[in-house]
């Protein structure tokens, strides 16, 4: 099978470029994100962004019935805020979010949870008649919330600040339209006003809203590294022998690690068995150290207690580097690189 031809339907499998994508057609849903009225855009970039000053959401109260009562209530707070939602349904919705944020990040290790600073306002096509929203700067952000009885509090979480890079793309590709860049130290004013010239001639608009929502665009920067190595990565063993390529990797090692007699040919100085472990695992760590890729099954607690801390042990003691690949906290991805 043609390497180059089996990467390309990888990536195009990546791209997520429909109205389904929040990154490119954002709507407010009941209990997926939340908009911030108040402060206005820029406050709220200099007070939460700049500052690094917390969004705290009161808790309300039972006898909180109405929203003049709650507005009362949120002005004696420091850094209250206004949503496009009533109190109550704030709190369901902010509560709802936050524990959708935190599955992702203990499921699959990564941040999903982003407050967008500004969206665009555009068109598919001349002839459309349907406006598109999408975000544009995308904040890292976490809920925090102590108790049943405290506030919800939105901080900035340990991340870079993006542009949509979704969006990025598929302005470049459909429209020849390349956004400007941006970085944090940019003043959010300025980059409108010079995305607002990039845009000119377009019936389009920038519009100067917040929001709170989860976006996931790990695919995208799947898909550019595909597009930026493919050079590389064709030329990978594993990757050939994955796109078809049987010849790509020799099995004549097998045939070793199944003839080879630990007691004689290893030595007491060379292992570094940390803990007990089998004849199985000790031709698991002969693979490692040699080099082979493999794929290992058994019981994950043996695993998790005896294979994985000699494995480490011995790529520490090689210089090797490693990674560990959390997933669903249950299941553990170690990947070893000379």
């Amino acid at each position: 099978m043609n390497v180059d031809y089996k990467i390309e339907k990888w990536k195009n499998k990546l791209l997520d470029l429909g109205k389904r994508n929040r990154l490119i057609n954002y709507r407010d849903t009941k209990r997926s994100n939340l908009r911030i009225i108040n402060p206005d855009i820029f406050t709220l970039w200099e007070s939460f962004v700049v500052n690094e000053e917390p969004i705290i959401f009161p808790y309300i109260e039972d006898d909180i019935e109405d929203d003049e009562q709650f507005d009362h209530f949120a002005g004696s707070l420091k850094n209250g805020v206004s949503t496009n939602q009533s109190p109550k349904e704030q709190q369901k919705t902010l509560r709802n979010i936050r524990e959708k944020a935190k599955t992702v990040l203990e499921e699959q290790g990564v941040n999903v949870l982003y407050l967008a600073f500004g969206f665009l306002k555009w068109f598919e096509s001349d002839h459309s008649s349907q406006p598109l929203l999408s975000p544009l700067i995308l904040v890292p952000v976490s809920i925090t919330w102590e108790s049943i009885i405290s506030p919800f509090v939105l901080s900035l979480y340990e991340d870079e600040i993006l542009l949509n890079p979704t969006l990025s793309y598929k302005l470049e590709q459909d429209f020849g339209i390349k956004l400007p860049v941006f970085n944090s130290d940019n003043n959010l004013q300025s980059f409108f006003n010079e995305l607002q010239d990039t845009i000119k001639g377009n019936e389009w608009d920038v519009i100067m809203e917040t929001g709170l929502s989860l976006f996931s665009f790990l695919k995208i920067n799947m898909y550019n590294d595909l597009e930026k190595h493919k050079d590389i990565i064709c030329q990978n063993p594993i990757v050939r022998a994955l796109c078809g390529d049987s010849s790509a990797l020799s099995f004549d090692f097998l045939k070793e690690i199944n003839e080879y007699d630990h007691d004689k040919l290893s030595k007491p100085t060379d292992s570094f068995l940390v803990v007990d472990a089998d004849s199985s695992q000790q031709d698991a760590i002969l693979c490692a150290k040699k080099g082979v890729s493999f794929v290992l099954q058994g019981p994950l607690e043996q695993v998790k207690a005896k294979l994985l801390p000699i494995l480490l042990q011995n790529a520490l003691q090689m210089g090797r580097k490693f990674y560990l690949y959390p997933r669903k906290w249950l299941r553990l991805k170690l990947f070893i690189s000379g």
